[in-house]
């Protein structure tokens, strides 16, 4: 063999053996712009522009109650939308948003929003916006404006411009819940029950959904309106029909401060005996599953109107929990009254929807029915329903 040739199958061997060694790294790098956001105290959506070569994440830090972000992650370049709900207080607030990578880059936005002038003093506590909607039952309408593929944008946008912190959800389909969980997934984690099976999964669900930048959820729990409210039952009969009924509760921790909070949704009866006799089961399970007694929240379409009757579904749920509605003046309320409005209501036909409340240092501030109808049509039979408290 020539000498040349054993030269270059010395270099070949040298040029394999480099090819097979690892390559080092890439240093992940991240930036954003702006850098500063200067928010007015109206309603506002704002825009920030990343730069990665690497995946990441969004957090909040301060107050993430008034701002929701249209993503939590991503990878490389992408823009990410903010959304700050009105500032109604006097004194401006602050927030900070965080963008790291896996390797330990970051980037920060520091979001600053005016006060407003003619404003009230800024309550006592951290403010969390509680609702409650009911989504009405996909594949029940067959007019053209309302069945489920036409109406479901209008659904979004009703969900999102509430900015829930955490809310009760009912008549969830199947179809809903994985609708929900993919259209909403940036913002929120929704946790279902279904009454109609005993080990709560299933079609003809209910739910609560949380921030997911904001909270964690734990002490997960569901029940039936009955006698014996941890096995499955058609507890929900008479003329209306026959139906499961149950609701279901947890526990979620605010990230920012470690407070927590006990959460409980229920879809009441239709037949107003069982709802009256399903009525106890509710205080029964909150004291059952909030022994500590944190501050409580019951939220639904309960199927009942306000009544002072003695015994009355209403009258029971008052005789532990407060009703948001009536402990605000009309100062502190906007929408309308009328939480049910049957697609043909836009001032709604009558309150069957509420939230209510219990609890040492919680304040409500205020209330909203929200009556907004999307080119003069409905996103479900139901208004959803927020109220925002001060917790201390």
């Amino acid at each position: 063999m020539r000498p040349g040739r054993f030269k270059w199958l010395f270099l070949l061997a040298g040029a394999l053996a480099g090819s097979c060694q690892e390559k080092p790294p890439v240093q992940e790098t991240i930036s954003v712009s702006p850098d500063t956001i200067q928010a007015v105290s109206a309603l506002g959506s704002y825009e920030v522009q990343v730069s990665s070569n690497a995946a990441w994440e969004v957090s909040v830090e301060g107050d993430p109650s008034w701002l929701t972000l249209t993503r939590t992650s991503g990878h490389e370049n992408a823009k990410v939308g903010i959304r700050v709900s009105e500032n109604k207080y006097k004194d401006a607030r602050d927030a900070g948003i965080v963008f790291k990578t896996a390797g330990g880059a970051s980037a920060a936005v520091a979001l600053h929003q005016e006060g407003n002038a003619g404003g009230d003093d800024a309550p006592d506590g951290r403010v969390f916006r509680i609702g409650t909607y009911n989504l009405r039952m996909s594949g029940l309408d067959k007019e053209a404006a309302y069945v489920w593929d036409v109406r479901k944008e209008r659904l979004k946008q009703s969900i999102t411009e509430c900015a829930f912190d955490i809310l009760g959800i009912q008549e969830v389909s199947t179809t809903t819940q994985a609708w929900l969980d993919k259209e909403l997934a940036s913002q929120y984690t929704f946790k279902y029950f279904s009454p109609y099976n005993q080990y709560g999964k299933g079609d003809r669900a209910q739910g609560i959904g949380y921030r997911k930048d904001a909270f964690t959820l734990s002490d997960w729990h569901y029940f039936w309106a009955s006698a014996e409210p941890d096995v499955m039952s058609e507890n929900d009969t008479g003329s209306q029909g026959t139906y499961s009924r149950g609701g279901c509760c947890c526990v979620l921790t605010h990230k920012g401060t470690g407070i927590k909070i006990f959460f409980m949704n229920n879809h009441g009866c239709l037949n107003s005996a069982p709802n009256m006799a399903g009525a106890p089961v509710y205080i029964e399970q909150e004291k059952r599953y909030n022994p500590e007694g944190l501050p409580s929240f019951f939220v639904g379409d309960m199927n009942a109107r306000e009544s002072s009757e003695e015994g009355s579904v209403y009258m029971t749920y008052t005789s532990w929990w407060k009703d948001a509605y009536m402990a605000l003046d009309a100062s502190r309320k906007s929408g309308c009254s009328g939480t049910f409005n049957g697609y043909s209501s836009p001032s709604g036909k009558y309150r069957i929807d509420y939230i209510f409340f219990r609890g040492t240092g919680v304040t409500p501030v205020q209330y909203r029915c929200d009556n907004k109808l999307y080119d003069g049509l409905y996103a479900s039979d139901h208004f959803p329903v927020w109220v925002e408290f001060a917790i201390k």
